[in-house]
């Protein structure tokens, strides 16, 4: 069941206003499925938009911010919960374990980094949690192609593809992620594997 799901967005709103929308949009969804936001701490940009739309509307958030980016300024100052990191590896590695899902909204190359390492350690069989683009406006319809280029090229199975939700709509996203089902195979190999 899912009751937690980390956010990857822009520390910037971007030039659209659909954007905005689709992250307001997206936070109601959550409030209302009483899923608690996970996100990157911050009261800028998206970050900023979706987690003052959930705590608007009574939801639970909790921000994981690193410490070189905890002032007032930056750190969001009303959230449920705000978790302070010594870096970007503990941040990123602290949003896994506290998700049990994860959607990546339209963002830079921060955002791209969370949702590449997200959906990396879940092909590597180190976590069962599903992951999903929400493509506002086309946003992410490069990307999209390049990971078909992928296939065609032999470098990323079309069944690792498939296990990528892709939706415009938040409620369809949401729906994609909550019906997904893994049972997760360790990558670790034990003593008792090496005999």
């Amino acid at each position: 069941m899912i009751q937690r799901i980390a956010v990857y967005c822009g520390s910037k709103k971007g030039l659209e206003a659909a954007y905005e929308s689709a992250a307001k949009q997206l936070a109601s969804i959550f409030v209302e499925a009483k899923i608690e936001l996970i996100f990157g701490g911050a009261q800028v940009g998206l970050m900023g938009v979706v987690a003052d739309a959930v705590i608007s509307q009574g939801g639970r958030v909790t921000g994981v911010i690193p410490n070189c980016f905890d002032t007032k300024e930056v750190a969001h100052q009303n959230l449920t919960e705000l978790v302070t990191v010594s870096g970007m590896h503990e941040r990123k590695a602290k949003m896994l374990d506290l998700a049990d899902a994860f959607i990546a909204l339209p963002g830079g190359i921060g955002t791209m980094d969370e949702f590449f390492e997200a959906w990396t350690w879940y092909q590597l069989g180190i976590h069962a949690k599903p992951v999903g683009l929400l493509n506002v406006d086309g946003y992410f319809d490069s990307l999209i192609n390049y990971l078909r280029t992928m296939v065609d090229q032999g470098f990323l199975s079309q069944e690792h593809l498939n296990s990528l939700h892709i939706s415009d709509c938040p409620a369809a996203l949401l729906r994609y992620l909550t019906e997904s089902k893994r049972t997760l195979k360790s990558v670790w190999i034990t003593d008792d594997d090496q005999t």
